[in-house]
Parts: structure tokens; C-alpha cells; sequence
């Protein structure tokens, strides 16, 4: 999907299933991503549209922001599950300011 979305050259890289033991709600994926990236928990910030990328992001010490176009979890339940912020889909995070101030 990269190329057809043109924003691989945005990217400082990429963490797919086969570079993790176990996925989400496991904390494979972001304890990988921290590792590649040679950065702390309590500075990155995750996005995802499940509770359980909530949920795993925050096992990690990652704060997690959340969109609904998912389509299977409500606002309420993705802010239960510990999401900082909750936006409708990814342009009305950006049009909110995303990530400034979270």
C-alpha cells in the first residue's frame, strides 16, 4: 500500500508482522519500533484504531492517540482503553493540530 499512498519517502521506516513474535495485544510491535528507532517510551507517541493498539501502545510506556476509522470501537471505549485523544480520522487530527500538544 505504500506506493499507492506515495508517502514512503515520509516514513523512517516500517513494522510489519514478520518482524515481530507475537501481535497486538502483544507489545512486540512497539517494544520493535522503540528498539529501531533508539528511542525512549515517554517520548513517542502511537496512533492506532483498535483498543488493543491502545492498550499494547500504553504496556510500553507509549502514549497512544486514536481514530475511529477503524470502525469497531467507539470513542468511549478507545478512551477507556487509555487513548490520550480520539479524532474522527487522520485529517481531523491533523486539522486539530496533531501531535502538537499531546
Amino acid at each position: 500500500m505504500l506506493p499507492r499512498l506515495r508517502g514512503a519517502d515520509a516514513l523512517a521506516g516500517v513494522i510489519t508482522s514478520h518482524d515481530v513474535a507475537t501481535a497486538k495485544p502483544a507489545v512486540d510491535v512497539f517494544a520493535v519500533a522503540l528498539e529501531r528507532a533508539g528511542v525512549a517510551p515517554a517520548a513517542a507517541l502511537a496512533v492506532g484504531d483498535t483498543v488493543w493498539d491502545v492498550e499494547a501502545a500504553s504496556r510500553t510506556g507509549v502514549r497512544c492517540a486514536a481514530v475511529l476509522t477503524g470502525g469497531a470501537y467507539s470513542e468511549a471505549e478507545l478512551r477507556a482503553a487509555g487513548a490520550v485523544a480520539v479524532y474522527a480520522d487522520c485529517a481531523a487530527a491533523l486539522a486539530a493540530g496533531f501531535p502538537h500538544g499531546l
